[in-house]
């Protein structure tokens, strides 16, 4: 019977320990938020964040690196923007046109120059 009444007291030490934990966490996310309205707040929340970004070491290598990468998705994806917002100018000019509406007319025809012009900086700059 002790072991039994033993285990009782334990399962009470633990749910005690437990909604006492939830209770904290539940007022710690409550003070968070609050903290968070203010800019003093939301200054002491990322601050640690930045300064340990600062941290980070960065090799030149690595550097080259990942600039090079960027640069060949930017030239693998800027001529596939621009070509979608031809296609996009073309379905508004199309619109304009069902619904005989100047208006949509112009804007269909100012996205399918901008796209074009954004498809061949696109291009231009992987040559």
């Amino acid at each position: 019977m002790n072991e039994k009444n033993e285990l009782t007291v334990m399962e009470r030490i633990s749910d005690t320990v437990t909604e006492t934990g939830a209770r904290l966490a539940v007022k710690a996310t409550n003070g968070l938020g609050i903290l968070m309205t203010k800019r003093i707040g939301k200054v002491l929340v990322t601050l640690p964040l930045v300064l340990s970004m600062c941290t980070v070491t960065a090799y030149a290598a690595d550097a080259d690196e990942m600039i090079n990468k960027i640069i060949e998705l930017l030239k693998l994806w800027i001529p596939r923007l621009g070509g979608l917002l031809v296609i996009v100018g073309g379905i508004q000019l199309g619109i304009g046109f069902k619904d005989d509406d100047a208006t949509g007319k112009t804007r269909g025809m100012q996205c399918m120059i901008g796209g074009a012009i954004v498809a061949a900086i696109g291009l231009m700059v992987s040559l």
